[in-house]
């Protein structure tokens, strides 16, 4: 550093730095922009194939119905989420079992308006309700049984799916009672579907059959005890 007088004002000069010395340690903030825009493209493409790839839940449902073993595969590759079998599937079923309870008007004439609703109220809520009790008891009880339990996004798809068919049976019920002495067996197939589902969770081998069991009781009867309660303890509409 140099210092020279000139009219009593001290002037420093500072020694140049070669460009070899500028620090280009800070961010490569091109680069930076490049990263942000293929993670932009990248999020972008996922949400259209997300908007494009999502699987129709009547599809699966029918597949798991008619072929369960593949049907379940599908529904595991599909990624669906509850929600979307909530939304596609589960809902509508569960209303239209409520507006079957309608139909029974036109087979006796001993059902008036005011019991129909009350039977088309208590359906539906034995389900809706159902499938929350239903999820709450599983967090409860499987872990006991085994240490992993059902829950995430698959083991609530698969209590939809298995709900969903539930619905689908007690709605034909109410729509052919003439067919009533064949009709009322057809939950059974509810329980086969459930016992060719627990093969794509983790259970212990030696509780195999009592994990099978217990989700068989618990999905399947959880909708007829809301039900049954449902009519005996709150008081009938006359």
């Amino acid at each position: 550093m140099e210092e020279r007088e000139d009219d009593n004002i001290y002037v420093y000069t500072e020694p140049s730095e070669s460009t070899d010395s500028l620090d280009d340690s800070g961010p490569n903030y091109a680069q930076a922009e490049n990263v942000s825009q293929e993670a932009a493209k990248t999020e972008e493409k996922n949400e259209k194939r997300d908007k494009r790839d999502v699987p129709n839940p009547f599809h699966l449902l029918f597949k798991v119905m008619l072929n369960p073993v593949e049907g379940w595969k599908s529904v595991r590759r599909s990624k669906i989420t509850a929600e979307e079998i909530q939304v596609g599937c589960f809902y509508p079923l569960v209303a239209l079992l409520a507006v079957s309870q309608f139909v029974e008007m036109i087979y006796s004439s001993r059902i008036s308006l005011s019991t129909a609703v009350e039977n088309a109220v208590f359906a539906f809520v034995s389900f809706f309700f159902g499938y929350f009790l239903i999820v709450i008891l599983l967090r409860v009880i499987m872990p006991r049984l085994t240490t992993k339990s059902i829950e995430g996004d698959f083991g609530k798809v698969f209590v939809l799916v298995n709900l969903s068919t539930l619905c689908m049976f007690f709605t034909l019920t109410q729509l052919l009672p003439m067919l009533w002495a064949i009709l009322i067996f057809l939950p059974l197939w509810t329980v086969y579907l459930i016992s060719r589902g627990t093969r794509f969770f983790v259970f212990p081998h030696n509780r195999q059959i009592t994990c099978t069991a217990v989700l068989c009781l618990i999905i399947v009867g959880i909708p007829m005890f809301l039900g049954w309660i449902l009519e005996k303890l709150l008081p009938s509409v006359q």
